[in-house]
């Protein structure tokens, strides 16, 4: 699993833009099976920054999303970053869910 983690530093004029852009994402993604999700978050506090976040099933999935068309998308977002955006990419490991916490948070007898 894969999740790439982008971070763009709109102004305020232009945050409702990069988050109307970002979300034109979601509908075409969902249409994608290797495409597992994505999110936006945008922080209120601090740098203001938008982050858009997508998982994906597999490396072969993420590159050809990459050199589609529909990257640019996400590429016009970054280019309304007042700041260079922080783009970055982690190979994921699922260890566990709601069961996990709850083995951990059970004291052992």
């Amino acid at each position: 699993m894969l999740l790439s983690i982008i971070r763009v530093y709109p102004s305020p004029e232009n945050e409702h833009a990069t988050i109307d852009v970002l979300s034109s994402m979601k509908g075409p993604l969902s249409a994608l099976t290797d495409c597992l999700d994505c999110f936006i978050l945008s922080e209120r506090a601090g740098d203001n920054a938008v982050c858009y976040m997508e998982i994906w099933k597999n490396s072969e999935g993420l590159n050809d999303h990459l050199r589609s068309a529909l990257y640019a998308r996400v590429l016009e977002a970054m280019e309304l970053s007042q700041s260079p955006p922080i783009v970055e990419f982690f190979e994921l490991k699922k260890i566990g869910g709601l069961e996990w916490i709850e083995s951990i948070r059970t004291p052992m007898r």
